[in-house]
This record gives structure tokens, C-alpha cells and sequence, in this order.
């Protein structure tokens, strides 16, 4: 596969970097700059030796993105830098994509960075671009639920999937199993993660029970199986038919252990629910 860096500024059109600066190639990541920052929080205890430990948190990070500009003379040299700023200088979050993670992506700010010449007078420049990551992981390109997570482009070796064949995230039964391919827990409560569930029920009420986090969600009122509960995990808000209801629920929660998560509806006859979320991954 040719190297090659793809970005979406805000809620723009992914586009291959290239196609607007051509005399722009990319080098790759610098990995002696982009590891997770892992950031453990203790508490101290008068009378007591040492410290407690409390939580471990990841930090925002910075990838560092290395390219080199070769220009056919000094006037194209500065048309070139002027487009690159112009291109990265938005105030917009950008996706990016890159050949080595192709099925992964992140969603960064860009930090300052310089482009200067090889030597004075010369039309070509090794740059490096930094960009801050607020939320310091790497998503899946598609959602658990999409028809393209599991096709060619929407999966590689690394993002601990056991078989394609097997994962599911849409259910009408009132037990059933979710894979988190995540190399986390995917928590919507406590990190803001994105979990979102798409329900339709024939029942009194419905109670969604994972089993594995022990964590659980409630639908208080009857449904008649024609409409469409979602419950956003990120907002911690519920949506019938998209009028918000929060009222109608306990205001619970679920989230996802890594691997396989033991889910039980309750309280309704039939059940048709789906699970979408991206998987998150530390590199």
C-alpha cells in the first residue's frame, strides 16, 4: 500500500492530503513521540507510609506527522507553504487517517509548526505537523453496527476482532452476547465515551442489564413495538422517536468491558435492539 494521509476537517469530505498539495509526501508518524501518556492519580493519608492509589487516567498526546516538501523552484516553494497553512489553520477538528492505520482513525487539533528549507535559498523542506489529541485514542473507522465495519477497508490485523464471522451487534433476543473489540472499556458515564443503543420493545417497560459490568439502563413506560427508543450514552440522554425523555427512564447507564459482555433485557415480550459504538484502541 502507498504511504498516504487522509484528513476531514470538521464535517467536511475525507480527502487524501495530496490531492490538495501535491508536492506534499508523507513520511509517517514519529512513534518516539506518540505513546499513550498515562497519568496515575494517589491520595496521602496523614499517619499512613506511601500513598494510595486512586485511578489511572490517559492524558491528551500529541502525534507528531512527518512529511517532506519538494518543489520544482522557490515561487512554487512558497505557493506550497502558503496552501498548507491555509489548509491546516481552520481552528476545526480533523480526522485523520493514515496508510499504516487504515481502518483506525483520530481526531486531533493542529499545534504550531514550522516550515523552513532544507538550506537558505533551497525549494524543498522536511516539516513535521503536531497534533493535539483532546481524547488521546484511536476509533475505528466505522461503528459496530455499519455494513462496512467488517469489509475490507473497515478492519485490520491489531484491533482484537477473534472473527468477523461471529460479531453481531444487532439483537431480538432478550439475552445475547456484545464484543467490545476496544482495548478499554468503552464507559459513557465516566469518560464520555460514544455508546448509543437503538431499541424498539412490546412490553411494559424494558430493562437492559450488563451482566459483565453490572451496569443497567430502564425504559419506565410501555411501548407497542412501533417506536424508536435511543438511548445516547455520550449525552446520557434518551430519545423516543428523537423528542428527548429522560423522564421516562431511572437515568442509568451501560458500558462495555473489552471482549465479550453479557447482556439481559427484562420487562418486555419482544425485543429488537442495537449496539453502535466505535472501538477505541491506545495506538
Amino acid at each position: 500500500m502507498e504511504p498516504f494521509f487522509k484528513m476531514k476537517v470538521g464535517n467536511g469530505d475525507e480527502f487524501d492530503i495530496t490531492d490538495k498539495i501535491p508536492d506534499l509526501k508523507y513520511l509517517g508518524v514519529d512513534d518516539a513521540s506518540s505513546s499513550p501518556q498515562f497519568t496515575n492519580n494517589y491520595q496521602d493519608l496523614s499517619g499512613k507510609d506511601g500513598s494510595f492509589f486512586v485511578s489511572q487516567t490517559l492524558a491528551k498526546r500529541t502525534f507528531n506527522e512527518r512529511f517532506v516538501l519538494f518543489t520544482r523552484n522557490w515561487e512554487e516553494y512558497q505557493l506550497a507553504k502558503h496552501e498548507i497553512y491555509k489548509l491546516f489553520g481552520q481552528r476545526k477538528l480533523i480526522r485523520v487517517r493514515t496508510d499504516i492505520n487504515s481502518a483506525k482513525v483520530y481526531f486531533g487539533y493542529v499545534n504550531a509548526f514550522d516550515i523552513s528549507p532544507i538550506q537558505s535559498g533551497a525549494n524543498y523542506a522536511n516539516l513535521t505537523i503536531p497534533f493535539d489529541l483532546p481524547k488521546p485514542y484511536r476509533y475505528s473507522l466505522y461503528r459496530s453496527d455499519s455494513p462496512y465495519t467488517f469489509k475490507q477497508a473497515g478492519w485490520q490485523f491489531g484491533m482484537n476482532i477473534p472473527s468477523r464471522d461471529v460479531l453481531n451487534y444487532h439483537f431480538t433476543t432478550n439475552s445475547f452476547k456484545v464484543y467490545n473489540a476496544s482495548d478499554i472499556k468503552v464507559d459513557p458515564y465516566f469518560q464520555k465515551h460514544d455508546l448509543k443503543m437503538i431499541i424498539k420493545f412490546n412490553g411494559s417497560s424494558l430493562k437492559v442489564h450488563n451482566r459483565t459490568t453490572d451496569t443497567t439502563w430502564t425504559y419506565n413506560e410501555s411501548s407497542d413495538g412501533n417506536h424508536t427508543i435511543i438511548w445516547d450514552g455520550q449525552l446520557l440522554s434518551t430519545y423516543l422517536d428523537g423528542n428527548q425523555v429522560n423522564g421516562k427512564t431511572d437515568f442509568g447507564y451501560l458500558s462495555l468491558d473489552p471482549e465479550w459482555n453479557d447482556i439481559e433485557c427484562t420487562g418486555a415480550n419482544s425485543v429488537d435492539i442495537t449496539f453502535s459504538f466505535p472501538f477505541i484502541y491506545l495506538i
